[in-house]
């Protein structure tokens, strides 16, 4: 009884071919833009919470600028304007003066970086010339894939060591090896002791950079400050009271409080503030999309059920009952909604591998619940807007249906 009204929904469907093809077009192109842009906002915010997992729960970062409000990093978005950024003071000795006063650090890694352009031969490319000490490949937990990370004996000698990101080596030396090359940067000459295994970090580029003894970029550069101290605590448990240790350690560096200190847990809060508002945002705008496909739906059904009046008159002249009608034409506005939101996910997933593709720190995964309730929302749709053409359907007269032209 459920089974032939089905297939006769699908033969309607089959008549109107190029008419039943524009409707579910609507809804295609409606499922696919919620689902593509829910499932970017899901991987970037994955990608940017597994970066705080790990390693990166225990980081504190120390960066130039004052907080006017202190629970702005707390609060929410609104606050965000309440942080005003300056030129940086911060100098190698903070650093080092919070490693050797605060007990519960494990790792602190000064930071100072100048743009500049690195030649190879007859090969050039652009670089982040990046000072630091040996302690920075365990903050960020950076693997080498040729040799080794400078040492703290090349870091007290200053001499001039450099370690490449993947993106650097792949640009000047491709496939063959790059340790023990001679490098030129601001025509000085450094040795490569490494290159560091690709790295993918929002808001943090890795693989562009060259590292060298901090002291070394901080004089060929004439860099005077550091732009970021990075620390990591021993534990996860003591990140807040290594953070207020740190902060008395700078502050009294300091003839006025020009830093901010952060810490995972408030970037945490941050991104979900953020992907929250994003995600209402995005499901407002793409709604109204469901909308006018449903409305395309209804529109076509409602054609539908006007050219077949005659269709419908003999069924009920034969014998059909109003149940029948009702559930044939909702069958037919659903399979067009469900068939619409099918080609939207294949759709979604074939932009997903494109934009993978170009941005491999952005995962292509679609989220299981968001399947699901786009296949839910398009049954939904479906019954919704094929009501209408369906009652009109229903309340059709044998007599007048038999004499329609």
């Amino acid at each position: 009884m459920i089974v032939k009204p089905f297939f006769m929904a699908l033969r309607g469907i089959r008549a109107y071919k190029g008419r039943s093809v524009l409707a579910l077009l609507g809804i295609a192109i409606a499922a696919f833009l919620v689902i593509s842009l829910m499932s970017v906002l899901y991987n970037f915010k994955n990608g940017l919470l597994n970066q705080f997992n790990g390693a990166g729960a225990k980081q504190i970062t120390v960066v130039p600028g004052k907080l006017l409000n202190k629970q702005a990093m707390s609060s929410g978005v609104a606050d965000l304007s309440a942080f005003t950024p300056s030129s940086s003071t911060l100098t190698y000795k903070d650093a080092m003066d919070a490693k050797k006063n605060v007990a519960g650090i494990s790792k602190a890694a000064p930071q100072n970086e100048a743009v500049t352009t690195l030649s190879f031969k007859q090969k050039t490319t652009d670089i982040i010339f990046t000072g630091t000490n040996p302690d920075l490949p365990g903050v960020f937990d950076l693997k080498l894939a040729e040799g080794s990370f400078f040492s703290g004996k090349a870091l007290v000698n200053k001499e001039k060591v450099v370690v490449l990101g993947s993106t650097v080596k792949k640009s000047v030396f491709g496939q063959s090896k790059a340790v023990g090359s001679t490098i030129v940067i601001q025509g000085k000459k450094y040795r490569v002791a490494g290159v560091l295994k690709e790295k993918k970090m929002f808001g943090f580029n890795v693989d562009e950079r060259v590292y060298a003894p901090y002291q070394v970029v901080e004089k060929e550069m004439n860099v005077k400050n550091a732009s970021m101290l990075f620390f990591q605590a021993k534990t996860t448990e003591s990140v807040p009271l290594v953070e207020a240790q740190i902060d008395s350690v700078i502050g009294g560096n300091h003839q006025k409080k020009d830093y901010n200190l952060l810490k995972a847990a408030e970037a945490v809060h941050l991104v979900n503030t953020v992907m929250k508002l994003l995600t209402a945002i995005t499901v407002s705008i793409t709604g109204v999309s469901f909308v006018v496909g449903g409305i395309g739906i209804m529109n076509v059904m409602l054609l539908t059920v006007k050219e077949r009046t005659r269709e419908i008159g003999i069924r009920k002249a034969v014998g059909a009952k109003s149940w029948h009608i009702l559930s044939q034409f909702l069958y037919e506005a659903v399979i067009l909604s469900v068939l619409g939101a099918g080609v939207g996910l294949a759709a979604t997933y074939g932009a997903l591998q494109g934009i993978h593709h170009y941005f491999p720190i952005l995962s292509n995964e679609i989220p299981r619940e968001l399947i699901q309730y786009t296949a839910i929302f398009s049954i939904g749709a479906g019954l919704l807007f094929g009501i209408i053409p369906a009652v009109r359907a229903v309340r059709i007269q044998p007599i007048e249906a038999l004499r329609y032209e």
